[in-house]
């Protein structure tokens, strides 16, 4: 049994549904959007389940009859992807980026494979279905939703190699996808170091009032800037850390001390190994 998503109405015709919480079982947090159309809807991240996903399909039902046109995916991990077949059943289209798309095929099937062998996951796993984007873009792409515009924009290797963006810029509104977390641990597991932050400055380079996050709730632009100094305080920890000969887990809590109120604590240990691999690189040339 899915847990029950909570709504956020972002402004007049932009929604967010949430199960909240940090664990696999509640999709890790993460924020489904919908934008409404006066005659099609577009869904950006629907979730890791068919079961969330029919919530945020209920959810559609109750605010307008217009069809799921279109369904986003922000970036290719599962937390976000694996709700699609449920609008896929309704004949939506689902658009990434291209290197999105390759992740999903490379990776999405041994995955789902492992977590049907684990009984915990069994229930949460039971109904899904991969689904592919069907159309791909490269730099950036504007879909139509009547008189809605929508621009999705690829700003480089961030968060993953296939990351998109949305900006709606009449609602001045920003779906940031996992550039941004808010109140959450920033999973790096296949981010890139100096990605992210040309990530938040793609962002900032927007007319907009409000930010969406992948996971955490919307706000305005200060948004941008706790997710920079979260960038820059790990970093500065996990050097401090290797200079006093410190063990990956005792860099780990260092982090979760900073940040004690944080969610997602399960992805630090993406932190201390990519910051420490960064910082390799970087002495080594």
């Amino acid at each position: 049994m899915a847990s029950e998503l909570s709504e956020t109405q972002i402004c007049d015709r932009v929604f967010a549904w949430t199960a909240g919480g940090d664990t696999i079982q509640t999709s890790y947090g993460t924020n489904c959007v919908g934008v409404l159309g006066a005659d099609a809807v577009l869904v950006i991240d629907p979730l890791i389940s068919p079961a969330f996903a029919r919530q945020v399909q209920a959810a559609v039902r109750r605010r307008t009859n217009a069809p799921v046109r279109f369904v986003v995916f922000t970036h290719h991990h599962t937390d976000h992807t694996w709700g699609a077949s449920v609008f896929a059943g309704e004949s939506a289209t689902i658009v990434a980026h291209r290197a999105c798309r390759e992740r999903m095929a490379e990776e999405h099937p041994a995955i789902l494979e492992s977590r049907q062998r684990q009984p915990e996951l069994a229930d949460l796993v039971a109904e899904t279905v991969l689904v592919l984007p069907q159309v791909t873009y490269d730099q950036a792409l504007v879909l139509h939703l009547g008189d809605l515009e929508l621009e999705l924009w690829h700003p480089g290797w961030a968060h993953t190699p296939g990351d998109t963006f949305l900006f709606l810029p009449d609602q001045r509104v920003a779906v940031c996808g996992d550039l941004v977390f808010e109140g959450y641990h920033y999973n790096y597991e296949d981010a890139s170091v100096r990605g992210v932050r040309q990530g938040l400055r793609a962002l900032e380079a927007l007319d907009a009032d409000v930010f969406v996050p992948g996971h955490g709730a919307a706000g305005g632009p200060d948004l941008l800037s706790h997710q920079a100094a979260y960038h820059d305080a790990v970093e500065r920890i996990v050097a401090a850390g290797v200079e006093a000969g410190r063990d990956d887990a005792l860099i780990a809590a260092d982090i979760h001390a900073q940040f004690p109120d944080y969610g997602l604590g399960v992805v630090v240990p993406s932190a201390v190994a990519k910051f420490k691999a960064h910082r390799a690189n970087a002495q080594s040339k």
